[in-house]
C-alpha cells in the first residue's frame, strides 16, 4: 500500500472519534441550562429581586416552598417568550414530594397539599413588577396574607389559577432563587434598566368583623377545657379594601405613578370552643390520690 493510503487509512479512526465529540457537544449543547448572566455581555444585570421571610411557619410549609423554589431557579425566559409558573414548577402533589399546610380555599384557612407554594409565586410576582416585566395572568387571595402588602400577592393552584408573563424586554430574562429556612430571594437577570421601580400599598377601608362561629366540645376532646369555659380557637381578622400601585424613579425623583390594582380581602371568621366536660368534685380528686 503506497504511504499516502497508509496515512489516510490511519487518519480514518481519528475523525470518526471527533465527529462523534462533535455530535455529543452540539447535542449537550441544545439540553444544557442556558449561559449564565454574567456571560451575555455587559447588558445582562440584575434587573430586581424580591425577599419574603416564613421563620415561624411549620417544617412542612418551608420544605413546600423549597421545593417550588427549586423548580423555579436558573428558568430562562428567551425575548418574546411567554412564562407559566404551573408549567415550570409543575403539578403540587404528594407524588411530587409536596406536604400538608395551610391554603386558602374557598374563604377559609385549611390543610392542603403544597401550602406555601403561593408564597413562592407572591414573591415571584413582586419581583417581575420591580423588573418591569408584563405580567399577562395573576390572581389575587380572597384573604390578606400575611408575607406581603395588600394589593401585592399572587395566588396560584394546580388546577388553573396561574401566573405568567411576558418577556417584551428584547432580551433574555434569567430567574434565580434562594429558599432557607427563614427566607425566599428571588433575583430577576436581563436588560439593564435605567430607572428605579418602588411598590405602594394602600388601605382604603376596613371591612366589618364577622360574628365569630361557636363550636361546642360536646366529646370532651379537650382535656382542660371544662363546661361554661370558652377557648379561641381560630381569631377573627378584619377584611379590606387595598390598592396597588408602581412608583418609577429615576435617581430617587419620581417620573411616574401607576395604579396597579385594587383588591378586596374578605374578613375572617372567628372559632370558639365550649366545654361540656364536668369539673371533677372535691371528694373525686382526694379520692384518687
Amino acid at each position: 500500500m503506497p504511504k499516502t493510503h497508509r496515512l489516510a487509512a490511519s487518519l480514518i479512526p481519528l475523525i470518526l472519534i471527533l465527529i462523534a465529540i462533535l455530535n455529543c457537544t452540539l447535542y449537550s449543547t441544545a439540553n444544557a441550562t442556558p449561559l449564565m448572566p454574567e456571560l451575555r455581555g455587559n447588558q445582562f444585570v440584575l434587573r430586581a429581586k424580591f425577599t419574603t421571610t416564613y421563620e415561624k411557619s411549620i417544617n412542612e410549609r418551608k420544605h413546600n416552598i423549597k421545593l417550588a423554589s427549586k423548580s423555579l431557579n436558573k428558568t430562562f425566559i428567551e425575548t418574546g417568550a411567554e412564562f407559566s409558573f404551573n408549567q415550570t414548577v409543575g403539578a403540587r402533589t404528594e407524588k411530587r414530594g409536596y406536604k400538608q399546610a395551610k391554603i386558602i380555599s374557598n374563604g377559609k384557612f385549611i390543610d392542603g397539599v403544597g401550602g406555601g407554594v403561593c408564597q413562592v409565586s407572591t414573591t415571584l410576582y413582586n419581583a417581575l413588577l420591580l423588573a418591569d416585566l408584563k405580567i399577562t395572568e395573576y390572581h389575587p387571595h380572597s384573604l390578606e396574607v400575611s408575607y406581603c402588602a395588600p394589593s401585592f400577592d399572587a395566588m396560584v393552584n394546580s388546577g388553573g389559577a396561574d401566573l405568567r408573563f411576558y418577556n417584551d424586554t428584547g432580551m433574555p430574562v434569567y430567574i434565580l432563587t434562594s429558599a432557607t429556612d427563614s427566607a425566599l430571594t428571588i433575583s430577576i437577570y436581563g436588560k439593564k434598566m435605567d430607572y428605579k421601580i418602588e411598590r405602594k400599598s394602600v388601605i382604603k377601608n376596613y371591612l366589618d368583623y364577622l360574628e365569630p362561629e361557636t363550636l361546642i366540645d360536646e366529646a370532651g376532646e379537650d382535656p382542660e377545657l371544662y363546661e361554661g369555659e370558652t377557648q379561641i380557637l381560630n381569631y377573627g381578622k378584619r377584611g379590606l379594601k387595598s390598592e396597588g400601585y408602581l412608583v418609577y424613579k429615576d435617581n430617587s425623583k419620581t417620573i411616574e405613578i401607576k395604579k396597579l390594582r385594587s383588591d378586596k380581602y374578605s374578613s375572617v371568621k372567628g372559632v370558639v370552643v365550649i366545654g361540656t366536660k364536668k369539673r371533677p368534685e372535691m371528694s373525686d380528686i382526694i379520692q384518687e390520690n
